[in-house]
C-alpha cells in the first residue's frame, strides 16, 4: 500500500507540475497576445473577419469603378497612335515637309569652271506658305493645291512675284523614303524630289571682325514700293530681308569704310557696302536707312530725297 501510495503521490506531482507548466505558458502567450509585433499586427490586419462561431469568413472584393475607363481611355489612344503611324507611314501623300532638289551648277569662284551638285529645298508649310532655300538665301512664298475629277493632282506655287503652275504626285513611304515628282504639261519635263530635312551652310565670322556700336542694330529703308533691312549683330553675323520675300543670313566685316558681307548661294558670294554714318541714318550704297527704334526715325519723304540726290549723282 506505501508502494501504491508513493506511485500516485509521483503521478499527482507530475500532473500538478504539468498544470503548473500548462499554466505559465498559457499566462506567457497570453502575454505575448497582448503586445503583438510589428509584423503581427500586418498579419491579423490582413486576415479575414470571423463570424459568430468563429469560422473565417472571405469578404468580396471591391471592384473598381474608375480602373476599366482608364485601361479603355489608354487602348483606345494607343490603338489611334497606331493607326496614325501606319497612315503616316504608308499611305502619306501630302506635300507638307521638306523636299529635297539635287541640281547641276557651275561654281562661282573663278577657279571653278566644273559644275557641280547643290542641293535646292523645297519646304511647304502647313499653313500653305512655302520656303525655297539655297544656300543660306530663303525665298518666302504661298502655294496651293487642287485635285480634278479625273485625280489629277496640280500645285500652284508663287515667289518673288513669279507663279508656276505643276502636276505632282507623292510616293513611298517614312521607311524607304518619299517621293515628290513635279511635272508640267510636257512630259519630258519632270523633276524628282526627295524628303528630307534641311542643311544650312556654316557661316563664319572673320578672325578680325570687330564690332561697331555705330552700325550695331536693324537699318530699314522703305519708299512704299520696297523694304529693305539690314540687321548687324554684335556677333559678326548679319541678316538681311527684302520686302518679307527673301531672307539673308550672312557675316560681315568692317573695313576702310567697307562692309565686307559674305553669304552662300550656290557658293560663297561676297559684297562689298560703302557706308556711312549720318545724323539721321545709316548710307549704305549712297541709300539712307532709318534704325529701327524711337530713337532715330527719319521720314519717308527724307529717304526718297537721298535716293533721288543718290540716282542724280550717278548720272
Amino acid at each position: 500500500m506505501d508502494e501504491n501510495k508513493e506511485i500516485l503521490t509521483s503521478e499527482n506531482e507530475a500532473e500538478n507540475t504539468n498544470t503548473d507548466t500548462t499554466a505559465e505558458t498559457t499566462e506567457n502567450t497570453t502575454f505575448v497576445a497582448d503586445e503583438p509585433t510589428e509584423s503581427e499586427e500586418m498579419s491579423f490586419a490582413e486576415t479575414e473577419p470571423a463570424n459568430e462561431n468563429g469560422v473565417i469568413v472571405p469578404q468580396p472584393k471591391k471592384k473598381s469603378i474608375i480602373q476599366l475607363p482608364i485601361i479603355i481611355g489608354i487602348v483606345i489612344v494607343a490603338v489611334a497612335a497606331a493607326t496614325l503611324f501606319v497612315i503616316k507611314g504608308f499611305f502619306d501623300t501630302s506635300i507638307v515637309g521638306t523636299w529635297i532638289e539635287s541640281v547641276d551648277v557651275t561654281g562661282n569662284s573663278a577657279s571653278s569652271d566644273e559644275a557641280s551638285k547643290v542641293d535646292v529645298y523645297y519646304t511647304f508649310n502647313g499653313d500653305n506658305t512655302l520656303n525655297y532655300r539655297i544656300g543660306s538665301m530663303v525665298w518666302n512664298g504661298t502655294y496651293t493645291v487642287s485635285t480634278d475629277d479625273s485625280g489629277k493632282q496640280t500645285l500652284a506655287m508663287t515667289l518673288n512675284g513669279n507663279e508656276t503652275n505643276c502636276n505632282y504626285a507623292v510616293s513611298g513611304n517614312m521607311f524607304s523614303g518619299r517621293t515628290l515628282e513635279l511635272s508640267t504639261s510636257t512630259a519630258a519635263n519632270k523633276v524628282k524630289l526627295k524628303s528630307g530635312s534641311e542643311v544650312k551652310p556654316e557661316l563664319k565670322v572673320d578672325k578680325d571682325f570687330k564690332a561697331d556700336k555705330k552700325i550695331t542694330g536693324s537699318w530699314t529703308y522703305d519708299n512704299g514700293y520696297a523694304k529693305m533691312t539690314y540687321k548687324f549683330n554684335d556677333d559678326g553675323t548679319v541678316e538681311i530681308n527684302q520686302s518679307d520675300a527673301l531672307n539673308v543670313d550672312g557675316t560681315y566685316l568692317i573695313k576702310n569704310g567697307t562692309i565686307i558681307i559674305k553669304y552662300y548661294y550656290t557658293d560663297e558670294v561676297e559684297m562689298d557696302v560703302a557706308y556711312s554714318v549720318e545724323s539721321n541714318g545709316l548710307k549704305l550704297n549712297d541709300i539712307l536707312y532709318t534704325k529701327d527704334d524711337d530713337s532715330a526715325k527719319a521720314t519717308t519723304a527724307v529717304t526718297e530725297a537721298a535716293t533721288e540726290t543718290a540716282t542724280t549723282s550717278a548720272k
